[in-house]
């Protein structure tokens, strides 16, 4: 009979077998099975239940399993249906009948849920890491730029000229966002579950706080039953990874726009293009494209998870495996996703005077002129009132609002004088905006940002 089906009369049927194993989502958390048990093993002999001999003889099975692992040689069998009984069953043909005192004081409920928090946690650095590697990106291409006019949209219509560094920064700020996200998501990752059992803890002397200190986690649960049905934290993963998909999305829709002909504010790499089988002379963002795209299936990972726990009944539920997917494919896709944003926002191409061009549009400098009157005394109502109408004058005539007369422009407002003319600038205009935060401090932000540690 197969281990655990002693009590049963009964194998269990093949097709069932196959249905209920997670082997395929398990293999990625062995590290982990194999990291929880070591400093559960520890604990055990520090509680005087198992022996030092005992201990030292389970640590060596694991670090074998261990190297099986990193040097890709460990193989699960769905005989033994996930990642912990197939751990126990090497580990018994290492070291012998000690392996079968590894399991004392803990199920598989709360050792599966420290797995996952020890992979989810692991998953929270990788992307952390890919994060800043691509603010960097995105510094570094700022400061290549530094003083490099283009217009800024609302509602994607020209609205008023901005540094091209400030328009990358947007985007540093959202990832920056999403970095603080992340190391909350592992502040609530990083609890230790396990002592926990199946759900009402042991009746054996064990202290759950010795395998929390050794594995550097922040803190050992405080409910046997929440410590093993709580995948909160996989849905805070998931949270922050869908809106750090949703900000990659943005990105790859600004740069895409950018790109285009009638744009033409950057030329994607063609290192980072594919070609058209049909229109050779077609240069396609694909990769970008896609990054576009995997913003919706992250996002639908997270109400993957989210229905799968809205109907449970307390305690441990074997719909809790299903937790574990949603979780490996998100990883998987960000990860993906933030490298290639890397890798395009480094070879992006900057069209510097189609940029100037388009900024220096008169009608981008009508906030400028408000302000102008605003200066002079103008309440800010009537002074958007009058640009308002000067705007309107220069469409109906077919002039550009800087062509417009000084004579034309007093018909709005007296205040006006020569000086005026000086606000079609659209450097200069950019270079006006000094406000905390504006468009003006770009240059000093990404300096900042670059000298900064923590974002190297």
């Amino acid at each position: 009979m197969p281990v655990l089906r002693k009590a049963y009369s009964q194998a269990l049927d093949p097709l069932v077998a196959n249905f209920i194993t997670s082997i395929k989502e398990d293999s990625e958390l062995v590290a982990a099975d194999l990291a929880g048990s070591l400093a559960h093993c520890r604990m055990l002999e520090a509680r005087a239940l198992i022996t030092h001999e005992q201990a030292a003889n389970i640590a060596g099975g694991l670090k074998q399993l261990s190297e099986l692992v990193a040097n890709g040689s460990l193989e699960l069998s769905a005989e033994f249906e996930d990642v912990h009984m197939n751990v126990e069953k090497q580990l018994e043909k290492l070291i012998g009948e000690d392996a079968l005192r590894l399991h004392t004081a803990r199920s598989r409920n709360d050792q599966v849920a420290l797995d996952f928090r020890l992979y989810v946690t692991a998953c929270i650095d990788t992307i952390c890491g890919l994060i800043r590697a691509l603010q960097n990106a995105l510094l570094n291409k700022a400061a290549q730029y530094p003083e490099t006019v283009m217009p800024g949209y609302t509602h994607l219509q020209r609205a008023q000229p901005v540094l091209f560094s400030h328009a990358l920064l947007a985007f540093f700020q959202m990832l920056d966002r999403d970095f603080e996200r992340f190391q909350h998501a592992r502040l609530t990752t990083s609890v230790n579950p396990l002592g926990a059992g199946a759900q009402a803890g042991s009746a054996l002397d064990i202290d759950p706080s010795l395998v929390t200190s050794w594995l550097k986690m922040a803190s050992t649960f405080k409910n046997s039953i929440d410590a093993v049905t709580d995948r909160d934290f996989a849905a805070d993963f998931l949270m922050a990874a869908s809106l750090c998909s949703t900000h990659l999305s943005q990105l790859s829709e600004t740069l895409i726009v950018w790109n285009t002909s009638e744009f033409g504010f950057i030329k994607f790499a063609d290192s980072c293009t594919t070609s058209s089988s049909l229109m050779p002379q077609k240069k396609n963002p694909d990769p970008v494209e896609i990054v576009r795209g995997k913003a919706g299936s992250t996002t639908g990972e997270l109400v993957n998870l989210l229905m799968t726990l809205k109907g449970l009944p307390l305690g441990y539920n074997r719909d809790l495996q299903e937790t574990k997917p949603p979780v490996i494919r998100a990883f998987k896709s960000l990860s993906e996703c933030l490298q290639v944003m890397a890798v395009v926002t480094e070879a992006i191409q900057v069209q510097q005077a189609r940029m100037r061009e388009v900024a220096s549009d008169p009608e981008l400098m009508a906030t400028d002129l408000v302000e102008y009157l605003v200066v002079k005394g103008v309440p800010f109502r009537l002074a958007h009132e009058a640009i308002a109408q000067a705007v309107r004058q220069a469409r109906e005539s077919g002039t550009a609002l800087s062509e417009l007369t000084l004579a034309e422009l007093r018909a709005h407002s007296s205040l006006f004088e020569d000086d005026v003319y000086d606000l079609f600038d659209p450097v200069r205009s950019a270079a006006a905006k000094t406000s905390p935060g504006g468009t003006a401090n770009a240059d000093k932000q990404v300096q900042i940002a670059l000298e900064s540690s923590d974002r190297l």
